[in-house]
């Protein structure tokens, strides 16, 4: 005799039971419901259960739990780019221990472990040996074959939950094909700043994310020998802003470690992110010439910067080797991750590519001279990871927002965290498709009227300010569905303006906003696919906005700007005005 306590809206009860109902998961996004598709995040997943029973209740409890897992590292197996979907099982501090060694702690490195070894293993099938027969008081093992090429390997896996989450995931390899060489072993560890922070892969290209503070100190060859420069010339390509501040410092450096600067410097600004920058970049790539694979680009400065730079090289020779250093806020919360790399062009982003750099370096200290309002730019999409995917951002922001803007996010816990969460929210929303295959992607949150909001004000609107407008807006318009929570509405309304973040444009109307979802759908392939938060730190997508629905949530925003004009956005705050 057992009993089970479901705690959520009943919204969700559905998604909930059928894994108890028919021991088989059904993958949310395949069960219509109306007009939107939930993903639950963990605080759904961790409502499926709470267990009361005699002896035989963790068998009850752990089967209903893993039937999920099997039911993901099959999908994964079937197409590694259902590793995400594999990995939203885990806890956010859930790790995964090979061989008894705890080697991979944290969603990020789980999701690195997961595409590294179906990756490697190039697996084919999977197949539950075992049944999962559980000991009382003890976690399942389940034996499992995955078959690849080589032939079939057997692995034990032992998952251990925590409030319906993979707290901890033990993986051993029993059985190899003859003369195959093992396929696990643990992660050396590694000391402080001698590897990388994080790391992307999704099958194709491989990026490494190195933080270290004061990385152009003298003497400090961390850049040199990731990059490794050994013709004895570095190539910078280098904001023009940040260059008036830092250039001794990197010229200082590079002389430090035996190199000589090659350098460029590039405009930086949205409203520069043009076919002419990109033509400059070219002649400049021709004029210093670099060495076809050993001689990588460094593009130093913001998003716009780092864009156009790894765009240039791109196309040149069909490609050449490039690493950035992102310089501002939301370069580093924001275009750290990515491989995207383009211009504007007729439209937003209008002419690019997917083009991977080889390394990205975040570096801090930078930030200790960015301007305010374009520190409040990154914070637009610290708020945009908040609202759809990490309630714990919200709360940081919520309680210590204010404070870490006005001090740039320097030299304090709560910023750091920030800056971390941010970063691990884009790897694990964009990390395995960082192609954009699927058009489902929770970062696109923000995403659906931004664009037309920045080719309507020229690219003088900054893209986090456009960022926090749209995420104001998509809000307001999930709470007309429903989605949100009127008291969460209300409570992002006087957050974003306690940040001092934009909620509207002077000028705009409801039209606006009709306009530009029209013009996203057609750029999401003939359907909406907007993500919406509903509630806070959770993500849903609908393909259907109404006039209706724009009309009144814009009403709503009205009702709110007329109270509080500060944090209306005009020509006045663009970052070309004298004002």
């Amino acid at each position: 005799r057992f009993a089970i306590r479901i705690h959520c809206c009943p919204r969700h009860m559905m998604f909930l039971l059928l894994p108890l109902l028919s021991q088989a998961w059904v993958p949310t996004w395949l069960v219509p419901t109306s007009r939107h598709m939930p993903i639950l995040g963990p605080a759904a997943r961790a409502a499926v259960v709470s267990v009361t029973a005699g002896p035989s209740v963790h068998s009850a409890m752990y089967s209903t739990q893993t039937t999920p897992l099997i039911d993901g590292l099959k999908r994964a197996v079937g197409d590694r780019r259902r590793v995400d979907e594999l990995v939203t099982l885990f806890a956010y501090d859930g790790h995964v221990s090979i061989n008894g060694v705890e080697a991979y702690k944290g969603q990020g490195a789980v999701k690195r472990f997961l595409s590294n070894f179906l990756l490697e293993g190039q697996f084919s099938e999977l197949e539950v040996v075992s049944s999962p027969v559980l000991e009382q008081q003890q976690p399942t093992t389940i034996r499992i074959a995955l078959t690849s090429t080589d032939g079939v390997r057997r692995f034990d896996i032992t998952p251990l939950f925590d409030g319906g989450l993979v707290h901890a995931l033990g993986v051993a390899e029993v059985d190899a094909p003859p003369g195959a060489k093992p396929l696990l072993s643990p992660v050396p560890t590694l000391a402080e700043d001698s590897g990388p922070t994080w790391e992307t892969f999704d099958g194709r290209v491989r990026q490494k994310i190195w933080q270290h503070y004061g990385l152009f100190e003298a003497g400090n060859t961390l850049a040199k020998d990731t990059l490794e420069l050994t013709t004895g010339r570095v190539i910078m390509v280098v904001d023009e802003t940040v260059w008036s501040l830092y250039g001794d410092v990197l010229q200082l450096w590079a002389d430090s470690v035996d190199l000589k600067l090659e350098l460029v410097v590039a405009p930086g600004n949205e409203d520069r992110k043009t076919m002419e920058t990109f033509t400059f970049l070219l002649d400049e790539l021709k004029r210093v010439d670099p060495l076809r694979r050993s001689e990588p680009v460094l593009a130093i400065g913001g998003g716009v910067l780092t864009d156009t730079v790894g765009f240039a090289c791109a196309c040149w020779r069909r490609g050449i080797p490039w690493a950035r250093l992102p310089t501002t806020l939301l370069g580093v919360v924001d275009a750290s991750v990515g491989i995207k790399v383009a211009i504007n062009y007729h439209r937003k982003n209008g002419v690019g590519h997917f083009f991977s750099p080889i390394h990205t370096f975040i570096d801090t200290s930078f930030l200790g001279t960015v301007a305010l309002p374009d520190i409040r730019s990154g914070v637009g999409e610290i708020m945009k990871a908040a609202l759809v995917h990490d309630a714990r951002l919200w709360e940081i922001m919520h309680e210590h927002g204010e404070r870490l803007i006005e001090m740039r996010f320097q030299g304090d816990a709560d910023a750091a965290r920030v800056i971390k969460l941010s970063i691990d929210a884009m790897l694990e929303c964009i990390g395995p498709d960082l192609w954009e295959e699927a058009l489902l992607r929770p970062m696109d949150f923000g995403h659906s009227f931004s664009r037309t909001l920045e080719a309507d004000e020229s690219f003088q609107l900054r893209h986090g300010e456009a960022v926090a407008i749209d995420c104001v807006m998509s809000s307001l318009v999930a709470e007309q569905k429903g989605l949100l929570p009127s008291s969460q509405a209300d409570e992002l309304l006087q957050l974003y303006n306690r940040l001092g973040l934009p909620c509207s444009i002077q000028g705009i109307t409801a039209d606006t906003y009709m306009r530009a979802r029209d013009e996203i759908t057609i750029h999401r392939d003939g359907l909406l696919r907007a993500p919406l938060p509903g509630p806070v730190g959770q993500c849903t997508y609908v393909d259907e906005i109404t006039d209706e629905e724009i009309t009144r949530a814009f009403a709503r925003l009205q009702t709110f700007m007329a109270a509080h004009p500060e944090v209306l956005w005009n020509p006045s705050k663009s970052f070309n005005s004298d004002a």
